[in-house]
């Protein structure tokens, strides 16, 4: 009888800790992806920086600097308009 519930808790106890590894294995592939998307949006920040420090003040639109830097612009209502850059950054602008 001993034996039984020992083998069983013995087994109940190992299943629990192989689900305990898992959820563990699953939150250090999140944490690992979100580690990479942040140290590419940097890398991409930096880029962006040093294409903007060669740049003189600019007195008009500099068509492919702004397509260097610019993946997406979004019209949010008729007064505000989000502006995506390449490296992930968003800057909103209420006109």
């Amino acid at each position: 009888m001993f034996r039984q519930w020992f083998a069983k808790n013995c087994i109940w106890g190992y299943a629990r800790i192989i689900n305990e590894m898992e959820e563990l294995r699953q939150q250090r592939s999140a944490f690992t992806q979100a580690e990479f998307k942040r140290k590419d949006a940097l890398l991409r920040v930096r880029e962006i920086e040093k294409m903007l420090r060669g740049q003189d003040l600019l007195k008009e639109l500099d068509e492919d600097l702004f397509e260097a830097l610019m993946e997406q612009i979004r019209v949010k209502s008729l007064v505000e308009v989000v502006f995506v850059l390449k490296a992930g950054v968003e800057v909103r602008e209420i006109l």
